[in-house]
């Protein structure tokens, strides 16, 4: 019995043992294969795929957690892995987060890899802020930060109202004024002008009183 007591404690130090000893080689071998990777994609762009951006970005220590929401978000927005990728081996895989959680546009990220110019980053900066922040009372998020955003007719419409209109008058109605003459002038005064040079004038034309 003792016996088999040792032959099992040597088993498992020597599982152990290859454990410890295998563990950094498969890291390192792993390592080399991304690098090796890294090197022909930055010759050949073209080549890049969504799972190449997730390995850049997790190695260079970003959590797993935020490279999960970047990839959807990216996805979400429509947003090249290509494009991801120019722009993280120009910027670094920081501002690739960065604009993504901002919702910058894939066409203003092509344009400023393409010029060669930088977006201000501090706006940047408050934009991903926000995104990140819980908005009050259930405001689209797309509606904040858009200015252009236009609300959609049925939010418009009152439920009371859809069905109101003016009421029809008709035809016949309007005869009984045909007759009328026609209006020339804005009208006369009821009474006879007073002639205000005349102070004798008794003013017979005044009706007089019973």
């Amino acid at each position: 019995m003792l016996l088999g007591l040792c032959l099992i404690t040597v088993t498992c130090l020597g599982w152990a043992i290859a454990a410890t000893a295998t563990r950094p080689a498969d890291h390192a071998t792993r390592r080399r294969d991304l690098d090796r990777r890294f090197r022909q994609l930055r010759q050949h762009p073209d080549r890049v795929n969504r799972l190449d951006v997730e390995n850049l970005l997790l190695a260079d220590s970003i959590p797993a957690a935020t490279v999960e929401r970047v990839t959807r978000h990216a996805d979400s927005r429509r947003i090249g892995a290509r494009t991801m990728w120019r722009w993280a081996d120009r910027y670094g895989t920081d501002k690739v987060v960065l604009v993504i959680d901002a919702d910058l546009a894939e066409d203003t990220l092509l344009d400023h890899l393409d010029a060669g110019t930088a977006p201000d980053w501090q706006s940047l900066y408050v934009f991903a802020s926000l995104s990140q922040d819980t908005l009050p009372a259930g405001m689209p998020r797309d509606e904040l930060l858009d200015l252009d955003a236009v609300p959609a007719y049925a939010d418009l419409t009152l439920a009371d109202l859809d069905d109101w209109e003016t009421s029809t008058v008709e035809p016949g109605e309007l005869r009984r004024f045909e007759s009328l003459p026609p209006i020339a002038d804005p009208g006369l005064t009821p009474f006879s002008p007073i002639d205000a040079s005349n102070p004798d004038d008794d003013h017979d034309d005044w009706p007089s009183a019973a």
